[in-house]
């Protein structure tokens, strides 16, 4: 570890020195080492709030987990809206306006998840822009931020295969058919590594594993959006649409990500092209509405257009994908800017929903599908996974995910103030 730590240290002493030769007029920013991806767009590096946590982006978050909570919470207890998502016909006006209108925003599934993509994209892009960006720092920090709560999140899993039987009875029907039985000792390992595949026993780590192959591939996405911004965002679009046709995980999922590390790198055009919502008029006002209706729009046109699209001999979801991946983009910029959607999602109950909502996310669908075998599916069992989906959430956010951020923002601090140390050392032994 210590000869790691002086070749480490050399490296970082070399790339100042050569960036100091070569361009004397640019500024290196501490233990960044972004000047090895490309210079930091002024596009970042003049973001008034960079150093700030963004309270709108963690609501939108909490408001994404509650949609997946929902998402899943109805599927399994009501089989006709379950066959709403895959756009059959349902009965009744109310559940017809409940999957086939706008209603259908506060019960996402796929789109939540894409939006935590593009969130996650947007975040961490911004993140490596801070002075104080250490990827020495970032990576044992960011692993155990993720990794931490899946193990306990798994732990959690298993036992409610082991309190609970899960054997589908006739009166479910054939809604509960499809859900794992078991939870044996392969499905618990790929679960805890995740990135070589996971199991439908917890049945939310699907998106994890995109997530910690994100985080991990950080610097192609920097890369790829500093020098190269219109070009990769017109081939990811391309990826992304092509790998939605020919059902391919890696190009359907990976491209979302750096849709919201183009946000974060163009921020600052795009907030002055959206700076008439800042302002405190009548007009601008009636434009957030607007906005918000076209985005809740984007993101709902699956089941708004979808059987028309299918009727049509067209996929629905290729065609629909760009538009709700725009309105989640829509979203994520009018939440930023516009005051009265700034000050909604900066209220006590959507800050406390983005603070447990990866806490929420984790833990609701093995409380949903425990409590649909224990109880039968139906209301009690859908109302029981909501308030306890939200207490287990409440629980392990401060039992387990608290302090796994506190233990990756101390490892954080460690590595960072060793690599001042070794910097100082190698300072003084030059002269």
């Amino acid at each position: 570890r210590c000869c790691c730590g002086r070749v480490a240290s050399s490296v970082r002493v070399w790339n100042q020195f050569r960036v100091r030769r070569e361009h004397p007029d640019r500024v290196h920013h501490g233990h960044c080492s972004v000047t090895s991806l490309g210079t930091t767009s002024p596009n970042i590096s003049r973001m008034g709030s960079l150093g700030k946590r963004n309270k709108e982006l963690d609501s939108l978050r909490g408001v994404a987990a509650i949609s997946v909570l929902m998402y899943h919470t109805l599927a399994i207890n009501f089989p006709f809206l379950q066959a709403g998502i895959g756009l059959a016909p349902v009965p009744g006006i109310a559940n017809n306006l409940l999957v086939y209108s706008p209603l259908h925003v506060f019960w996402l599934g796929a789109e939540a998840v894409w939006m935590f993509f593009v969130l996650s994209g947007f975040v961490l892009t911004r993140v490596a822009a801070k002075e104080s960006f250490s990827w020495d720092a970032y990576y044992p920090s960011r692993m155990v931020r993720l990794y931490l709560p899946v193990f306990a999140a798994v732990a959690l899993a298993w036992v409610s295969f082991v309190v609970v039987a899960h054997v589908p009875t006739a009166a479910d029907g054939d809604t509960l058919t499809g859900l794992a039985t078991d939870y044996p000792l392969l499905s618990i390992v790929h679960d805890l590594t995740v990135v070589g595949g996971t199991s439908t026993s917890l049945g939310v780590l699907w998106s994890l594993q995109w997530e910690i192959i994100f985080s991990l591939s950080l610097p192609v996405y920097l890369f790829l959006v500093r020098r190269h911004g219109l070009a990769a965002g017109i081939v990811a679009g391309l990826a992304c649409l092509l790998g939605w046709y020919i059902n391919d995980p890696v190009t359907s999922f990976l491209p979302m990500f750096l849709l919201g590390a183009l946000l974060a790198q163009y921020w600052n055009s795009i907030a002055r092209a959206f700076s008439f919502l800042t302002t405190r008029s009548v007009w601008s006002f009636a434009a957030g509405v607007v906005l918000i209706i076209v985005s809740i729009l984007a993101m709902c046109s699956f089941y708004l257009l979808g059987r028309d699209i299918s009727d049509a001999g067209w996929p629905p979801r290729v065609v629909t994908l760009p538009l709700a991946l725009g309105g989640i983009s829509l979203l994520l910029v009018v939440a930023q800017v516009w005051i009265p959607l700034r000050a909604l999602l900066s209220s006590r109950v959507p800050v406390f929903l983005g603070t447990i909502s990866f806490s929420l996310y984790l833990v609701h669908r093995p409380i949903a599908v425990a409590l649909a075998f224990a109880l039968h599916i139906g209301k009690t069992s859908a109302v029981l996974t909501v308030v306890v989906s939200l207490v287990v959430a409440c629980l392990f956010y401060f039992a387990i995910e608290r302090p796994a951020h506190h233990l990756s923002q101390r490892i954080a601090s460690r590595v960072r103030a060793r690599a001042s140390s070794s910097d100082a050392v190698m300072r003084r032994a030059e002269s």
